[in-house]
């Protein structure tokens, strides 16, 4: 029971991060913050829509269990990516946030609750 309840005490919290963010790049401000921000790093400024959108609808896929290990994986690949970009424009101070998040996303993806926890 504790396992199953760590499992969805993890997803919640981090689905809820993701979803958060990636409405922080869709629209107001922040988008217009994201749009430049991708622009220096060299990518489009319109990818913050994929880049929003993704991290949006995969937050929400960790809170469906059917769909949690493919969201977690689709995070995982998000958050390599944050973290190459970072380590390729020499912004170690921005390492740490896709690193937690990638983790949790990993521990999503190996934390499934054991056929006792479901009884």
């Amino acid at each position: 029971m504790l396992r199953v309840t760590a499992i969805w005490t993890t997803a919640v919290i981090t689905g809820l991060l993701f979803v958060l963010v990636g409405l922080s790049k869709l629209a107001g401000d922040s988008g217009i913050h994201w749009a430049d921000r991708l622009s220096q790093w060299g990518y489009p400024a319109a990818s913050r829509y994929w880049i929003g959108g993704i991290e949006t609808l995969a937050g929400l896929g960790l809170l469906a269990p059917s769909f949690r290990r493919s969201a977690a994986i689709t995070l995982m690949v998000v958050m390599a990516g944050a973290l190459v970009t970072h380590l390729i424009h020499g912004e170690v101070f921005r390492l740490l946030p896709p690193l937690i998040l990638g983790g949790l996303s990993y521990g999503l993806y190996r934390w499934q609750p054991r056929a006792s926890d479901k009884a």
